[in-house]
C-alpha cells in the first residue's frame, strides 16, 4: 500500500520515540477497494500522553479511551493506542480500558474483517482474519463470534448495515442470523450514535437497500417504529401503483444523496395509515396526511437527536410537498413561497419530482413544473412576500392606536394577505387606509 508523505512522516517519528504505529482499519480496506482514501487512522503502543510529548498539536479527543487527534500540516489524523479485549457493559462500552503494546491484541477486538487490515510504514498489510478476501468476495463478516462482538457493541448492528449499504457488500449468513437474533439490543446504544450510523446509509447510493435490512432485521424497531404501520398498507387510488411503504422507498431511492432531501423522502407519508379513509367508491384518501406527517416528522427527529435546523427542513418540506394542497394562482404561489422559503424551493421541488415517479400517474409533472415557472417569475419581479416586505411596520399600527401585541400581528397578517392578492397596494399610504378601516371594523363588532 502507497502511504502519502505527511503519514510516513507521522509513522516514522512515533518509531523514531522507540514505538511501534500501523495504519489500521478503513484507510487500507479503502485502498483494496480502489476508494479515495481521506481518512488515515493509527494506531500505536504509545500511550496518549507519550504522543502528546511526541508531536507539536494534539488534541486529546478521546484520552480515557487512548485515542488523541493529531493535527499534522492542517489535516487531523485519530492515534489511538493499541487496546485488549475486556468485559462490556450494557451492549456499549468496555467496563475499563486496559492498553497494550501488541497490535495483533488490538485488531482482535475490531468487528468485521474487512476493518482488522492494517498497514506498516513500508506499505505492507498484514491480514490476520482474511479480510482482503472478503473484501475481494463483498461480504461483511464480523471477527469472532458474531453474538459475542454484537453484544460488546451493539450499534456494530447497524454498522454491518451501513457498510453492507455503502459499499454494496452482503451481510455473511451467520452474522445476518446473529443480528436478527441480538437487535433488541440496539435499545442500549445512544440515539446520536445510532443516528451517525442511519445518516450514512441514508446517504448511500442504496438507501432503500439499508432501510430494508433494518426492517428486516427488526432493528428499525429502534429506530423509527412508525414506519412498519405501512408495509403493506395498500393505497386504492388510481395514482398509486404501490403500497405506501414501497411508494416510500421509491421516492427515497429518485432523490438526491442530501440529508434534509433524504429525511424527507422517507417521512413524507408516515402518517399516512393512521389517515385513510375509503369513499363510497371504495377510492383511498388521506385528508391531512401531509400536515400529521409533518408533525409526526419532528417527533421522531427530536427524539433521534437531529438538530433544530434539520428538523425544521425536514418539517416544512413535508408539510408543504403535497401538490393538491397547493393552489397555482398568482396569491396560492406567493403564499407557498412564503410558507416553504426561498432558501428551500429547490429541494421541495425535488421532493415533489420523486414523489411523483414513485406514483403510477406522472401527470402531476406538469403541475410542479408550471408552479417552479410561476415561482421563478415572482423571484425575478422581486414582488412582497413576508411581513418584512411590507411597506409598513409594528410601529406605525401601534401609531394608529394599536396597543395589543397580538393585535398587531394579526393586522400585518391581513395587510399580507392583501398585498399576496394585488402587489400594487404596496404602499404606505395605502397599507395604512386599509389598516385603519380593518381597526374601525373590529370596534363596530
Amino acid at each position: 500500500m502507497k502511504l502519502n508523505k505527511d503519514v510516513k512522516e507521522i509513522l516514522k517519528k512515533i518509531e523514531n520515540n522507540n514505538f511501534k504505529a500501523y495504519v489500521v482499519g478503513g484507510a487500507v480496506r479503502d485502498y483494496y477497494l480502489g476508494l479515495e482514501i481521506n481518512d488515515y487512522d493509527i494506531a500505536t503502543d504509545a500511550k496518549p500522553d507519550e504522543v502528546i510529548k511526541i508531536f507539536e498539536k494534539v488534541i486529546p479527543t478521546g484520552i480515557k479511551y487512548g485515542t488523541v487527534t493529531l493535527v499534522y500540516n492542517k489535516k487531523n489524523y485519530e492515534i489511538t493506542t493499541f487496546r485488549k479485549d475486556f468485559k462490556y457493559i450494557n451492549n456499549r462500552k468496555p467496563e475499563k480500558v486496559i492498553f497494550s503494546n501488541r497490535i495483533e491484541e488490538d485488531v482482535k477486538r475490531r468487528d468485521f474483517t474487512i476493518n482488522s487490515l492494517y498497514c506498516d510504514i513500508n506499505g505492507r498489510v498484514y491480514d490476520l482474519y482474511k479480510g482482503i478476501e472478503d473484501i475481494k468476495s463483498k461480504v461483511i463478516k464480523t471477527i469472532g463470534e458474531p453474538d459475542e462482538r454484537f453484544r460488546e457493541d451493539a450499534l456494530r448492528m447497524i454498522r454491518a448495515i451501513r457498510f453492507m449499504t455503502t459499499l454494496n457488500f452482503e451481510i455473511e449468513e451467520k452474522t445476518k442470523k446473529s443480528i436478527e437474533k441480538n437487535y433488541s439490543n440496539i435499545k442500549n446504544v445512544s440515539p446520536e450514535r445510532i443516528r451517525v450510523e442511519f445518516d450514512q446509509i441514508l446517504l448511500s447510493k442504496r438507501p432503500g437497500k439499508g432501510i430494508r435490512a433494518l426492517i428486516k432485521t427488526n432493528i428499525m424497531k429502534y429506530i423509527i417504529p412508525e414506519i412498519y404501520d405501512s408495509i403493506g398498507f395498500e393505497q386504492n387510488n388510481k395514482y398509486h401503483d404501490k403500497d405506501v411503504y414501497e411508494h416510500t422507498i421509491s421516492v427515497l431511492e429518485n432523490i438526491e444523496s442530501k440529508l434534509d432531501l433524504r429525511l424527507a423522502a422517507l417521512l413524507h407519508d408516515i402518517s399516512k395509515p393512521e389517515t385513510f379513509t375509503l369513499d363510497k367508491d371504495s377510492e383511498g384518501h388521506f385528508k391531512g396526511h401531509h400536515i400529521k406527517s409533518a408533525e409526526k416528522s419532528v417527533e421522531i427527529l427530536k427524539r433521534l437527536r437531529y438538530d433544530n435546523k434539520t428538523i425544521e427542513n425536514v418539517r416544512v418540506l413535508i408539510r408543504y410537498h403535497y401538490l393538491k394542497d397547493i393552489s397555482i394562482k398568482e396569491k396560492g404561489v406567493k403564499r407557498f413561497i412564503k410558507n416553504v422559503g426561498k432558501e428551500r424551493l429547490d429541494d421541495i421541488f425535488k421532493l415533489n419530482i420523486a414523489d411523483i415517479k414513485g406514483k403510477s400517474d406522472i401527470a402531476g409533472m406538469d403541475k410542479v413544473n408550471n408552479l417552479k415557472e410561476k415561482t421563478r417569475l415572482i423571484l425575478e419581479n422581486k414582488e412582497p412576500l413576508n411581513k418584512k416586505d411590507l411597506n409598513i411596520n409594528g410601529e406605525d399600527i401601534k401609531n394608529l392606536g394599536v396597543k395589543e401585541g397580538k393585535l398587531v400581528g394579526d393586522l400585518l397578517d391581513y395587510l399580507l394577505d392583501k398585498v399576496l392578492e394585488n402587489s400594487n397596494i404596496n404602499d404606505k399610504k395605502t397599507l395604512t387606509n386599509i389598516a385603519r378601516k380593518y381597526l374601525n371594523n373590529l370596534e363596530e363588532r
